[in-house]
């Protein structure tokens, strides 16, 4: 995987996000379970970036975090804000043991790549579940209007123009794919986020998201 535009980006003062994702933070409450049992959970965040979900993890009362992203810029970033062991490498040949993971977080990762990739992504997400261990993850919709800027390389995939991750590949997908790819799982339920941009409701920022259980 070429990171050059995603060190790049985390050296950028905006890709230092303090807050988590609001939807994360809803999905989290209803499924984890209680602080007692969440410091005997074992959390994974792969796309970690700069850390604002590894935060959140340590919040829920979790012990064990483990952050992977594949730019070193991003987790220099990660390193300032967290306790949790960091460590770099690709959601596609992730460096754990088989059933490792209670909690795996994929929150605006998977889309970041060619769709050839999802399938192999999610098989090692699968492998590296526990049995009834929960994944919580997002995926870039196909009405998404926002990131598709640039270069078309076919099949909606692109080589995005948008500013601060400009030349980076993005995969958007339709409601059939995500359905078809995210079916490894035993079980997993979705629902769609949009919003517009202030200023332009012509433009659409649309993502899939995702709870599966192993």
């Amino acid at each position: 995987m070429d990171t050059r535009e995603w060190d790049e980006h985390y050296r950028r003062e905006r890709s230092d996000l303090s807050y988590p994702d609001e939807n994360l933070v809803r999905l989290l409450k209803k499924h984890v379970p209680s602080p007692e049992t969440a410091e005997r959970l074992w959390a994974f965040d792969l796309g970690c970036g700069g850390g604002r979900h590894l935060r959140l993890l340590d919040d829920i009362g979790i012990s064990r975090i483990t952050g992977l992203d594949a730019s070193f810029n991003a987790l220099a970033l990660a390193r300032n804000h967290t306790r949790a062991n960091l460590v770099c490498g690709e959601i596609t040949r992730l460096p754990f043991n088989d059933e490792s993971a209670d909690i795996v977080i994929a929150w605006g990762s998977l889309h970041y790549s060619g769709k050839d990739d999802l399938p192999v992504m999610l098989s090692e997400i699968s492998r590296i579940l526990s049995r009834g261990g929960h994944l919580f993850a997002t995926l870039r919709s196909s009405r998404d209007t926002h990131m598709k800027k640039g270069t078309h390389l076919g099949g909606d995939t692109w080589r995005t123009g948008v500013d601060d991750i400009s030349g980076a590949i993005a995969s958007f997908y339709t409601e059939e794919e995500m359905a078809s790819a995210f079916s490894v799982f035993a079980e997993f339920r979705y629902g769609l986020m949009e919003r517009t941009l202030v200023g332009d409701t012509g433009t659409v920022i649309s993502h899939w998201v995702i709870r599966a259980r192993a």
